[in-house]
């Protein structure tokens, strides 16, 4: 297709209305390399409810039926599209899933823009952008930032905090007795310049500051929905930090509140969602427009659903199409390649083994990286029990300085010298082992905690499958623990158990994100395993009838067979009378 004509046919889309003009024309040239034409028979699809969305398109010939499936399983009939109709402008600006299926009716001709390919070439023309026409929604879309810890197949919704009026409730008062204690001030020191200004100093100092810090800790407090969960990170200036999360799929219901009249007055309120758990709360407290969140993760719920259950059809589609030979096999398992073993010198093995006893490592991977091992980190532990290590430093210093000086020393006094450095070191070396003895782990299917003691005095083990976790949540609960990033996970089931809390680990954030992951990994796992079984049932109840209706057609056959020669016989009495 020829550039005029491409230019002309984007002319006509609501999207460049305003690029009518020549220097519109102009701009979309620019998108004619990156325009691509294809062609679909009757029975093909542009694309599939629940998939990533990432090309826009224009009808050029041909006729697309729009369907979607809603939670409950039933096809809903949307509208038939033809030319000039388009489709995935969401998807072109910001990335999302389908909400919809088009199943081409007629043969169809149709120009389409890829995403990653049209957003170079809209982020690097200034004028491209100025003009071209978005709705509201998708501007505002547009706006929602995206955090580092989502995944790739994870788009934001809706990132907020708090509405202003809990900052201003909560320093007005401070406000007032400042400017009540300026005008007194004033009243008694006008006269005195220089002693109003250090009276002013000094009330206006810590004044000032609390406000800044009530401001920074009311910007850090936010709340994030996105496709497929609604997380609440909150941090408290550099003293503490706490990401918490829920999955869509573990939302029960959502109780909207606006307490007081200036929340009905100023539109904000609280949003409690409530999951099968019960220690970690993903509330959303004093967020403006609460009723409009509630509808925006309510309609979250429903598409995540509905997705699921075309995961689940596909799946079982995919399955019987392996089956009945119509899908070519997966390709058979490779195992990775055995890395070859490291050579071990003594010194190295010595060296090894007293930094694995002092200083062990906090994140231990198996070779195929399936299973990870988190340890408590060295660092609290030390802290945690420095008052006997200084002791211990006191004694052995204390003696080394005294020692010397008798001549000859008291065999007594280095017996009890002796006997305290050995107490006290036994001491120390139970509190390294008791605190290095514990140990979280995670597979594919499970999470495990490992309380023991040292000497095999004790041991207790915890686990619980991932399709269980309902809310994960990390705390850095220092400035100590902020600086030298290790802190809490805190993991909570639908189970009896409740709670399993990886306490002082190295990078809890990545932690937590790795925990987040292989949930929801397992999850898709445990639907395609579903999926499978109620296929195979399918299957057996097909071959089950194909069996019987088979039986029963010999049987008719036989029964046909068997009394053909007395029909006969009839039939030539019948003639002959």
């Amino acid at each position: 297709m020829k550039p005029q004509e491409i230019v002309e046919i984007l002319q006509t889309v609501p999207l460049f209305a305003d690029f009518d003009d020549e220097s519109g024309e102009r701009e979309l040239y620019y998108l004619v390399p990156i325009v691509h034409e294809a062609t679909y028979e009757v029975g093909d699809r542009l694309f599939v409810q629940g998939e990533p969305s990432d090309y826009f398109y224009v009808i050029l010939e041909g006729r697309v039926r729009l369907t979607r499936v809603d939670r409950e399983g039933g096809t809903v009939h949307l509208r038939d599209a033809g030319p000039g109709d388009t489709f995935g402008v969401t998807g072109l600006f910001v990335g999302d899933f389908h909400d919809a299926t088009a199943e081409v009716l007629t043969d169809t001709r149709v120009l389409y823009l890829e995403r990653n390919e049209f957003m170079q070439v809209f982020q690097s023309r200034a004028r491209l952008r100025r003009r071209i026409k978005l709705d509201p929604q998708i501007v505002k879309r547009r706006h929602v930032p995206r955090a580092e810890w989502m995944r790739d197949d994870e788009w934001p919704i809706f990132v907020g905090r708090r509405h202003w009026a809990h900052l201003f409730r909560s320093i007005f008062l401070p406000l007032c007795l400042f400017a009540l204690l300026t005008a007194a001030l004033y009243f008694f020191f006008h006269e005195a310049p220089l002693v109003f200004l250090a009276a002013f100093l000094l009330v206006g100092t810590p004044v000032f500051g609390f406000v800044i810090w009530e401001w920074v800790d009311w910007r850090d407090d936010r709340y994030v929905v996105t496709t497929q969960r609604v997380v609440h990170l909150e941090r408290e200036g550099p003293l503490r930090e706490t990401f918490e999360e829920t999955s869509l799929d573990n939302i029960q219901d959502i109780h909207e509140m606006r307490p007081t009249f200036s929340a009905n007055l100023l539109d904000f309120g609280d949003l409690v969602l409530q999951t099968a758990g019960e220690t970690v709360h993903i509330d959303m407290h004093g967020i403006p427009r609460p009723s409009e969140v509630r509808e925006m993760i309510f309609r979250e719920v429903e598409r995540n659903r509905a997705r699921q259950l075309l995961q689940v059809r596909g799946a079982i589609r995919d399955v019987m199409e392996r089956r009945l030979g119509l899908a070519e096999p997966p390709p058979p398992y490779e195992p990775p390649e055995a890395a070859s073993p490291r050579r071990l010198t003594i010194l190295s093995l010595v060296v090894g083994t007293v930094r694995d006893f002092f200083f062990p490592q906090s994140w231990t991977q198996s070779e195929d990286g399936s299973t990870i091992i988190w340890r408590r980190y060295w660092l609290p532990g030390f802290m945690r029990y420095i008052l006997l290590y200084l002791i211990w430093v006191v004694i052995t210093v204390a003696a080394l300085l005294f020692f010397p000086h008798l001549d000859p020393p008291e065999m007594w006094m280095i017996a009890i010298w002796l006997l305290a450095e050995a107490l006290i070191f036994g001491a120390i070396l139970w509190e390294i082992e008791d605190w290095r003895n514990d140990y979280f782990e995670i597979t594919p299917s499970r999470i495990i905690v490992v309380d023991r003691k040292p000497f095999l005095l004790s041991e207790s083990r915890r686990e619980t499958t991932l399709d269980r976790i309902q809310n994960i949540s990390f705390d850095k609960p220092s400035f100590w623990a902020r600086l030298f990033r290790y802190g809490n996970v805190l993991v909570e089931t639908a189970g009896t158990t409740g709670r399993f809390e990886l306490k002082w680990i190295r990078y809890p954030d990545k932690a937590q994100a790795e925990i987040s992951r292989r949930q929801r990994e397992y999850t898709m796992q445990q639907r395609t395993r579903e999926a499978q079984r109620r296929q195979e049932e399918l299957l057996s109840w097909f071959a089950t009838y194909d069996d019987l209706r088979e039986k029963g057609l010999l049987k008719g056959q036989g029964h046909a067979a068997a009394s053909s020669p007395a029909d006969e016989e009839d039939t030539e009495d019948t003639v002959g009378g």
